[in-house]
């Protein structure tokens, strides 16, 4: 069976989809920090895992080591979510994470979080408003694993090294956040599978259909 590869009108809605949950996701994000947050144009490209790791440099800005985390998600979809974040952005997350009126809570409550623990967190917020503002527009909610570090400090090939993927082709999904004034980053990779974008394919026809 060949792999399923996108139509224009495909790319299109999906890119315009994926546009939606980003909507959701830079706003979550811009509350929390308190400052306007640019959003990329959604890239979607249909990659070989053993070419993977230089088709993400192409695309992301970072040029220095990473801390990233995975974390699944499932609907009638599935896949994988890999947010990467630069090390300037671990730190400030720590910071806004103290500030009393984040969450409404005691800043002790956080003091003691490690940077992991704070980009678990926002790897949370993102991941899900982004991807869970997509598939509902494909009538579908997604599940998500809690996210695990993969690691800090990390280059690509270390985070997007075949050996931890466990297929030979995918989608790959990549948007991208950024603070105005620099102070915060991530990218968010989503991967899916040969079969997985079977599925995502009808979904978008039907989407399609419907409009």
């Amino acid at each position: 069976m060949s792999e399923p590869i996108l139509t224009e009108d495909q790319r299109d809605a999906l890119q315009e989809i994926a546009n939606i949950g980003m909507g959701q996701a830079g706003a979550r994000l811009a509350a929390l920090l308190g400052r306007f947050v640019h959003l990329s144009v959604p890239r979607i490209r249909m990659v070989d895992t053993d070419t993977l790791p230089s088709a993400v440099r192409d695309m992301l800005d970072f040029t220095e080591p990473v801390t990233a985390l995975r974390q699944s998600f499932r609907c009638e979809i599935a896949g994988e979510a890999i947010s990467l974040f630069d090390s300037r952005s671990a730190g400030h997350m720590k910071f806004v994470f103290r500030a009393d009126d984040v969450h409404g809570e005691d800043s002790h409550d956080h003091e003691d979080m490690s940077d992991a623990e704070v980009l678990s967190d926002v790897t949370n917020l993102i991941a899900g408003a982004c991807l869970t503002g997509l598939f509902e527009q494909l009538g579908q909610l997604p599940t998500f694993t809690p996210p695990r570090l993969i690691g800090e400090q990390l280059d690509l090939e270390e985070v997007l090294h075949p050996s931890k993927l466990p297929w030979d082709r995918a989608l790959l999904l990549e948007v991208n956040l950024q603070t105005e004034d620099g102070v915060f980053g991530s990218h968010l990779l989503t991967l899916m599978t040969a079969k997985a974008v079977q599925s995502l394919v009808t979904a978008i026809d039907g989407f399609l259909a419907n409009l």
